[in-house]
């Protein structure tokens, strides 16, 4: 090799490599402005919401009047009463999923590849901000259909147990967002988030804490003001 060379092949080298990374971060947001996340001003849905108590089915409908879009339909199969009703219309006045959200769990310029095929991008990248200390304990993976351009879910589960602050251990982590047509050929939407937490407070106190909501019955209703 020619030793007057060498500069110039390690600089095209380190230029492909910024190249890649910053491909790979550019197919990610591409993927996430390909998602519509206020989808429930044209489409009415069902929200299924699954924890350790409960299976809560619940309608939106952006036709209705403000304040009276969700209905909740049923708890654990039964009719619900109206303390019940009046808890999820409260907690609803709060609960809006968003991009931000879903970039907010990525580190930015962090995405690298982790593998692909002929359909699909799966890409690695860490969690949070850069100076996440726990960051090294965590799986974050993404996977982006490569015809459409779009999100099909966000994962991020624990590799190891962590320790977030004193007399804190978590032992089990997983947050797990997918996305999807709402109906085929229709537009990319949050279709689940399912979260899990499991650890254990200064010894004595143990939690278990599991949640899935999904969305479902898509119907287009047109645009509402």
């Amino acid at each position: 090799m020619n030793l007057r060379t060498l500069p110039v092949m390690l600089g095209v080298l380190m230029a492909c490599a910024t190249f890649a990374a910053e491909d790979y971060n550019a197919i990610f947001e591409k993927a996430v402005d390909a998602v519509v996340f206020d989808f429930d001003r044209n489409w009415a849905y069902t929200e299924t919401r699954v924890d350790r108590e409960h299976v809560r089915v619940a309608r939106y409908d952006p036709r209705r009047a403000s304040g009276a879009r969700w209905q909740l339909l049923s708890i654990d199969g039964r009719s619900p009463t109206e303390k019940e009703t009046r808890t999820f219309q409260k907690e609803k006045k709060n609960d809006r999923s968003d991009n931000n959200r879903v970039e907010a769990m990525v580190e930015p310029g962090s995405i690298r590849l982790i593998g692909e095929d002929g359909d699909h991008w799966l890409l690695g990248f860490y969690p949070g901000e850069e100076e996440n200390e726990f960051r090294d304990s965590l799986d974050a993976t993404i996977r982006i259909n490569k015809a459409a351009g779009h999100l099909e879910y966000i994962d991020l589960r624990t590799r190891s147990a962590f320790r977030p602050a004193t007399g804190v251990k978590i032992a089990k982590l997983l947050t797990r967002l997918t996305f999807g047509p709402a109906v085929e050929g229709g537009p990319v939407v949050p279709l689940s988030t399912q979260v899990e937490v499991k650890g254990r407070a200064y010894l004595f106190i143990n939690f278990d804490e599991q949640e899935l909501s999904r969305n479902s019955d898509f119907e287009f209703v047109g645009e509402q003001s």
